[in-house]
């Protein structure tokens, strides 16, 4: 236990420096409508690595960071420009260019590299799990001074990012808080990018934003609100990486996706009147209803039409309760399944042994020569050929029992799925023609 809290404090702690920070410029992205910037923004940053790791410097070295620093305050310089292009065209869409271009640079410059494809992923995935406590030390540094920058000069960057019109109207050089705004925000990026990667930082400053601005229009509660959701999934992400040995950053962004979909699914319980709460899990249950009814109907058509394809409800409840196939199936079937399933196992046992053979010839002891290296692959290619016999038997014999199951399971579940969605439609179209008082 002390091993594992070792391990995660700091990418735990680096995780709620990057939501502090990344949750606040968020606000502003959402508030500017340009969503993908970071996304864009990171890709010039990783594109500046790329030239470096091209010239050969290493990722983590101050050359790196400086191409990649040099790189993003041009992409900020572009940025901050592309507000006074749009007319016709969004300026998202000059974004959304910077990004493919960027992307598709960084591509064409590893494309020879041998280590490309692991420089790739390191730059869309990153490696927060393996951050340090200098790396803390240094975000903190940094951060907190791009945090003070923009509480010197909050008036101006809110009302630019709020009500741009008005600092229009009061003569302000918006171009010029616009590419001090990219600068400070490039910056964040180059440094969160070499540490998360960019699908991670993009998850970090836009979801908790987002989280927050569904649930008020107030720039603190906002804040508040995003804080604390960013820094629950950041521990649910970690936790679940380390207990499931999934990579770090992919597995944080999943669960900050899945954080999102929560919060908007429970916005309208939350927020809405204990009446109108009532009204809202009435339709959510009629529409469980239907879903469950319609799978039903889908489920029993498939098996009865075709009743050798798979059948994925049919194998789940097959897989926790093999009772139900083993009922239609014949005693000399049961038999021979049963037969079947035993002589697999011994082929997998086998099979791992051989694997487990080879390994330890390689990490311990003497090494195995050619010869038995050869035979070793012969006899896990005949046990795999078994394998792929037993598992003929147990499809044959599963078809068979598929073929009994259509008329006993199938139609019925159709029928009974039909009755079912006939039965809600005709309540639901009643309920609707009664009025509040509960009259026709």
């Amino acid at each position: 236990m002390d091993d594992t809290l070792q391990l995660l404090t700091i990418p735990f702690l680096v995780a709620l420096v990057l939501t502090g920070i990344h949750t606040y410029l968020g606000i502003h992205v959402l508030s500017r409508n340009i969503i993908f910037v970071d996304l864009a923004l990171a890709q010039i940053s990783a594109l500046g690595a790329t030239v470096a790791f091209m010239l050969g410097y290493l990722p983590q070295s101050a050359a790196a960071y400086a191409y990649s620093l040099g790189f993003t305050i041009v992409g900020a310089a572009i940025l901050s420009s592309s507000r006074n292009w749009t007319g016709r065209v969004s300026q998202e869409t000059f974004i959304g260019v910077v990004y493919v271009v960027s992307a598709a640079a960084a591509f064409l410059l590893v494309d020879k590299s041998p280590q490309g494809a692991e420089h790739i992923k390191q730059i869309l995935v990153g490696s927060i799990l393996t951050t340090t406590s200098e790396d803390l030390f240094k975000v903190l540094g940094l951060y907190g001074a791009v945090g003070l920058f923009h509480w010197l000069f909050r008036q101006r960057f809110l009302l630019i990012s709020f009500q741009p019109e008005q600092a229009h109207q009061a003569g302000w050089r918006v171009w010029f808080w616009d590419f001090l705004f990219y600068v400070s925000f490039g910056v964040v990026v180059t440094s969160s990018v070499a540490i998360g990667g960019v699908l991670l930082v993009f998850c970090f400053l836009i979801i908790p934003a987002t989280i927050g601005t569904l649930y008020s229009n107030q720039i603190l509660p906002k804040l508040l609100i995003g804080w604390a959701m960013g820094t629950f999934a950041s521990s649910v992400g970690l936790g679940t990486s380390y207990l499931w040995d999934l990579p770090t950053g992919a597995t944080i962004v999943c669960v900050f996706g899945a954080t999102l979909a929560l919060a908007a699914a429970l916005k309208p319980f939350i927020l809405s009147t204990p009446q109108a709460r009532q009204q809202l899990l009435m339709k959510v249950l009629a529409g469980g209803q239907v879903a469950v009814l319609s799978l039903g109907l889908i489920s029993g058509l498939w098996l009865t039409l075709n009743p050798h394809a798979d059948q994925p409800l049919l194998d789940i409840l097959e897989a926790y309760q093999p009772a139900v196939r083993q009922a239609f199936l014949s005693a000399e079937e049961q038999q021979l399944w049963q037969q079947s399933r035993q002589g697999e196992a011994q082929v997998l046992a086998q099979v791992g042994r051989l694997n487990e053979l080879e390994q330890n010839s390689r990490w311990q002891g003497a090494e195995l020569s050619d010869d038995d290296l050869r035979k070793l692959s012969s006899y896990t290619l005949s046990f795999q050929e078994m394998d792929k016999g037993e598992q003929f038997v147990q499809r044959q014999l599963r078809n068979q029992a598929r073929n009994r199951q259509r008329w006993v399971i199938g139609l019925p579940l159709v029928l009974i799925a039909l009755g079912g969605l006939i039965s809600l439609g005709g309540w639901v179209s009643s309920a609707k023609q009664v009025s509040p008082t509960g009259r026709v």
